[in-house]
């Protein structure tokens, strides 16, 4: 059954691109970040379905009757820069696998391709929506499902990730965090009373996933991107007092387990071997980038085990933290850092492209508020809101993992460019006056308040 219905899911997708190339990049996004093909059991796993739905919607795209343009602005610039950056890397890299590299970098081209075909297809407010309901649908639908285990199991169901990029929890956690901003402009903007409560549902359920992986910096990023929306929030009074009635209720009931890993955190840095173990990668990572400070060691460096071996024994005398040393028996273990992993990777030049990049994004998200302030653009305020938000977990949790090529975060950075190219149509027709849903599902309009 499982099989008949993502072969139906396919050939619909087929279909709806070939008319609608926009919804072909759905599709692609969605197929990408859930591996439908990893958890069937049947025919269908031997569909090429990314492949499949990649193909359809280039060639949708090719020969739709649109004008076709490309607008990237700076964002866009600073990320195929980014990405010719790793191909100078990958060509000077220092690991005794290069075939391994340049695989790598092959995943980290289709990442771009994604990227590129939000830019060429996705233009309007539809567009958008669909794009972040294709993301939702694929990451905090199956959230939903560990978190129903959770609750029926008592606290004791630990939530891992699906097949794919986000098998690890730590993984699947930023993952959680980055759509749960998305989940509430979903819901700010729905207008549909009972799947506005179905989001406000989702959302909590998103939220007691994030409990349920036990992933304690996962948790710690929550805490931060609760802070941050309640610090944009102008019920800020109401929060707050929410926050306080319900943290300890939560906290009594939470399992014990659950309590005794994240009492760690302040400890983890002396007594956690998986710690100590980031920190050996940490190090090994900026020795490889301060010895190859251009191009770095190429994709995925820091586990090669000639270079590994090469720098381990220098750990112990590395500032600035230090750590015992790494035993001859210790295998290669990756950055569990983003910025340690495109430091190792691509070097000190590659590193400043990356950042640049989410600094770039972050102040076109604030131009984007500032002028859907001005308009009275409640839908463009709900949507650079979000957008910031997302972005700002990625760069919270992702310190506490190797996913800097995460197709998830670089598809947000997309749309974040289509709404700064696009912004005179997107809010072309902004009023003063919003639309709101009424508990019966009247809609009523009321003045902006913003």
């Amino acid at each position: 059954m499982r099989d008949l219905a993502l072969v139906f899911m396919l050939f619909f997708s087929i279909y709806y691109a070939f008319k609608r190339p926009y919804i072909g990049v759905c599709a692609w996004v969605w197929i990408a970040l859930t591996a439908p093909t990893d958890w069937a059991f049947g025919f269908s796993t031997q569909f090429r379905m990314n492949l499949t739905i990649v193909l359809v919607t280039v060639l949708a795209y090719i020969f739709s009757q649109k004008n076709k343009s490309l607008k990237g602005g700076s964002l866009g610039l600073l990320t195929f820069l980014f990405g010719f950056w790793t191909l100078i890397s990958s060509y000077n890299n220092i690991t005794i696998y290069p075939s391994q590299v340049w695989g790598h970098w092959f995943e980290f081209v289709k990442v771009l391709m994604l990227f590129l075909f939000v830019l060429l297809t996705i233009q309007k407010r539809l567009h958008i929506d669909t794009f972040i309901w294709a993301i939702v649908l694929s990451i905090s639908s199956f959230a939903a499902s560990g978190a129903f285990k959770f609750l029926v199991s008592g606290g004791s169901y630990r939530i891992v990730g699906v097949a794919g990029q986000i098998q690890d929890r730590n993984d699947l956690v930023v993952a959680i965090n980055m759509c749960i901003p998305l989940i509430i402009y979903l819901a700010q903007t729905c207008k549909h009373a009972n799947l506005k409560k179905g989001l406000w549902g989702l959302l909590i359920l998103n939220i007691i996933a994030v409990v349920g992986t036990y992933s304690r910096a996962g948790f710690v990023g929550l805490l931060i991107i609760g802070a941050a929306f309640w610090w944009k929030s102008k019920s800020k009074f109401k929060i707050a007092l929410l926050a306080m009635c319900l943290i300890p209720v939560f906290y009594a009931l939470a399992p014990s387990d659950w309590k005794a890993r994240q009492s760690t955190v302040e400890t983890a840095a002396t007594q956690d071997s998986s710690f100590i173990g980031r920190l050996w990668a940490w190090k090994i990572s900026t020795m490889i980038a301060l010895d190859h400070p251009f191009t770095g060691g190429g994709f995925r460096a820091v586990i090669d085990p000639s270079i590994w071996s090469y720098y381990a024994p220098a750990t112990p005398d590395f500032p600035p933290i230090d750590t015992p040393p790494i035993p001859d028996t210790q295998h290669s273990l990756a950055a569990h850092n983003i910025y340690m992993q495109v430091l190792g990777d691509h070097g000190f030049i590659g590193l400043g492209i990356f950042l640049l990049i989410f600094y770039r994004a972050l102040s076109i998200n604030k131009a984007t508020l500032k002028l859907a302030k001005q308009n009275g653009h409640l839908w463009g305020v709900h949507l650079s809101s979000a957008l910031s938000l997302s972005i700002i977990g990625f760069c919270i949790n992702g310190a506490n993992v190797s996913r800097a090529y995460f197709d998830l975060v670089w598809a947000i950075l997309a749309i974040i460019v289509v709404v700064q190219v696009n912004r005179a149509s997107l809010f072309a027709n902004t009023q003063t006056s919003t639309q709101e849903t009424t508990p019966d599902g009247r809609q009523i309009t009321k003045p902006s308040s913003d």
